[in-house]
């Protein structure tokens, strides 16, 4: 729905002192647009949903918001990759909404590559991108852009986009439903497939198990895509693409919100 009388402070929730914050986040511009001021009073707003969950984990106290992002973390990889987020110190977890980050590799030719990442995390030694989708599927390769927007955001956040050396990166893709949910494998030699009734929200569902499960038992999906950037280790690459869904971040922020 649309709020009347364009009341975005309905459709955010804004910890009291926060609402200055609020109205930067909205009059952000990107490649000269104001998109997040555009969509601010629509209730199916990805950018009002992102903002909302992240800011509050942002302003939270420390011992709070490391066990909130050691769960989120639980939950996007299964338990299966270690927390970086343990034994830090509160200056050190520098949670951003909406920044622009770009490319080392070709900085400043024709050739730069830049994106604008929902939220995102910056630690010492680590670099987290969570690409946020709610009711829309992702945007696909076309004239304007060379990759997809997974493809965009591994390339950009893998290529030293704070130039300031390497930094262990990870890629969290967060949607409306579980993986699982979204696509259906033939077997495991296979890539997902479509499920029915989603319509084209299996596009991301699709492109990440390619590029994190790749096709034929082979990673050269993900392998191709990343072309010219400095990678170490490919299955890395892979293993490090978690899928989070947003009741589990709203579960996360809640336990951690009446935790004493």
């Amino acid at each position: 729905m649309q709020y009347k009388n364009k009341n975005y402070l309905r459709n955010h929730v804004v910890p009291l002192g926060r609402e200055k914050a609020l109205k930067e986040f909205l009059e952000q511009e990107y490649k000269g647009m104001h998109h997040k001021k555009k969509n601010s009073y629509n209730s199916n707003s990805e950018d009002a949903l992102t903002w909302s969950c992240f800011d509050l984990l942002r302003n939270l106290p420390l011992n709070k918001k490391i066990e909130i992002l050691n769960e989120i973390w639980e939950d996007a990889y299964q338990a299966k990759i270690k927390s970086p987020f343990s034994d830090l110190h509160g200056d050190e977890i520098q949670i951003q909404i909406g920044k622009q980050y770009t490319g080392s590799t070709a900085k400043g030719t024709p050739e730069e590559e830049s994106t604008e990442v929902d939220a995102s995390i910056e630690l010492p030694g680590v670099l987290v991108f969570f690409e946020a989708k709610l009711y829309s599927p992702m945007s696909m390769k076309s004239a304007k852009h060379e990759h997809d927007q997974i493809a965009r955001k591994l390339r950009i956040g893998l290529d030293n986009p704070l130039g300031d050396g390497y930094r262990d990166f990870y890629f969290i893709f967060l949607d409306i439903a579980p993986l699982d949910k979204l696509t259906c494998r033939k077997s495991k030699k296979e890539a997902f497939a479509p499920a029915k009734g989603f319509h084209d929200k299996w596009k991301s569902a699709w492109f990440f198990s390619y590029y994190k499960y790749g096709r034929n038992n082979s990673l050269k999906p993900l392998k191709d895509v990343l072309e010219r950037i400095p990678v170490k280790d490919i299955k890395q690459v892979a293993d490090n693409m978690g899928w989070l869904t947003w009741a589990d971040l709203f579960k996360d922020l809640l336990r951690g919100m009446i935790r004493p």
